[in-house]
């Protein structure tokens, strides 16, 4: 984990264990992301190392350790949702015991309980969304399934079953009836009534070129839909109605794109990695400027501080 303060000119490494002992760079990633509500808290889900906090910045870090023993200090974490009313209300998606399970806290992260785990094994949960508009939970399934929880987890209902594996669920930061879904085999699904109807809009971007390979998917808090695959960078303004090539300063179907972040406070502002090389535009993709790598691999995650101009976080990995 990497950070740095004057937009991507100079970067420092963030990988420090509170106490001095130990390092969390030989992690690998599944997702890094802030709290949203203290910009100085980081949270980083990891595949085979559980489940880590930073109260600062990344500058330490410390593993979130159960006093119940159900979230393993070796889990495969795949996805953490906080609820923005109260950030001590987790659910954590993790993949132990050879199954894909849903553990929630109510003491931010200090214990946990299962309050979901797959029918069969070898099937994972991928994504967990919280929906400010309802307080609800939506999960979505490797077998397929996208179900929510209106009680906080203690039941839980089927909105649909796809035939494909889901990997990615969005709820429209704007709009929450809006709903979009991504599935392992590259294909993009819309609901515009909470899960009630859906839509298959991946022709939208699917007669390109290896766009349903490797994908990246983010939604950004103005509601803007971006999606980063062998192809290159891809986004759409019209919620997925139409997605336009963002003229990025490198060739498509040369180098993919492997992470994409915006800035939370100006839309214009947008960090695009391929991978180990580093892009940074502040005026809505018109140009870009190259930046310094933060290191020797490649950058497969990127994050802006949403209390501080300037700061942007980045995960680099073989």
């Amino acid at each position: 984990v990497f950070r740095s303060d004057d937009d991507g000119a100079t970067w420092q490494a963030q990988h420090w264990v509170e106490g001095g002992e130990g390092s969390v760079s030989g992690f690998s990633v599944n997702r890094l992301l802030t709290d949203p509500v203290d910009p100085a808290t980081l949270y980083l889900a990891t595949d085979g190392n559980g489940l880590w906090v930073s109260k600062s910045r990344g500058e330490v870090w410390a593993p979130v350790s159960d006093s119940n023993g159900l979230l393993a200090p070796r889990s495969n974490v795949l996805a953490v949702a906080l609820n923005p009313a109260n950030r001590e209300e987790w659910y954590v998606a993790s993949f132990q015991g050879e199954r894909g399970r849903v553990l929630k806290s109510g003491d931010g992260g200090r214990s946990f309980y299962e309050v979901y785990f797959t029918p069969a094994e070898r099937f994972g949960v991928f994504d967990v969304a919280f929906d400010p508009g309802r307080g609800t939970v939506l999960i979505a399934t490797g077998q397929g399934g996208l179900l929510e929880t209106v009680d906080r987890g203690r039941s839980w209902r089927v909105i649909r079953w796809f035939a494909d594996g889901l990997l990615r669920v969005f709820i429209h930061p704007a709009n929450p009836r809006l709903w979009f879904v991504a599935s392992a085999r590259g294909r993009l699904f819309k609901s515009e009534d909470r899960g009630v109807t859906w839509t298959d809009i991946t022709a939208a971007y699917g007669d390109r070129n290896g766009t349903q390979r490797d994908q990246r998917w983010l939604m950004d808090p103005f509601g803007i839909l971006y999606l980063g695959s062998r192809r290159g960078l891809l986004a759409s303004r019209d919620l997925g109605a139409t997605f336009i090539e963002p003229p990025l300063i490198i060739p498509p179907d040369v180098v993919p794109v492997l992470a994409i972040a915006v800035d939370p406070r100006d839309e214009r502002r947008m960090a695009v990695s391929s991978a180990s090389q580093l892009y940074l535009t502040e005026d809505g993709s018109a140009s870009w400027q190259i930046r310094t790598a933060p290191g020797a691999g490649r950058i497969t995650h990127l994050l802006f501080d949403h209390g501080r101009r300037g700061t942007i976080y980045a995960v680099v990995q073989p």
